[in-house]
């Protein structure tokens, strides 16, 4: 199965959800995140993650999201509390960027390159 078509299946699974992620969930967002597995993620994977994630919802690719959609598909509410900066109600990717960036900044405690597989459940976890 290729890496779009197991994002695909997270959100078709665990997309319409209402809990928050489970143990498993975060396990395998790790294992799907960590795309060199070098046991860390950079920021550059988060992205990619999170804009794979964003691709699969956004079908018709139309830049742009309404936030009560993609936020429970992505079941990270601390990524997309505040995303929506002009508060039009609609996530672009841009703006999941910037977030992405803050948070990783916020986790990362460290100040390395890369945050450690606990820093990244802790960017999933409300």
């Amino acid at each position: 199965m290729g890496f779009v078509s197991v994002i695909a299946v997270f959100v078709l699974l665990i997309g319409c959800s209402s809990k928050g992620p489970s143990s498993r969930y975060i396990i395998n967002s790790i294992k799907t995140a960590d795309l060199d597995d070098s046991k860390s993620i950079s920021r550059n994977e988060l992205k990619m993650y999170f804009q794979n994630r964003y691709s699969q919802i956004d079908a018709g690719d139309t830049g742009k999201l309404p936030a009560k959609k993609l936020c429970p598909a992505i079941l990270a509410e601390r990524i997309c509390k505040g995303a929506d900066v002009n508060g039009d109600g609609f996530i672009t990717i841009d703006e999941l960027y910037n977030r992405l960036d803050l948070e990783f900044d916020r986790v990362n405690k460290d100040g390395k390159g890369d945050i450690s597989y606990k820093e990244f459940h802790e960017t999933l976890l409300p």
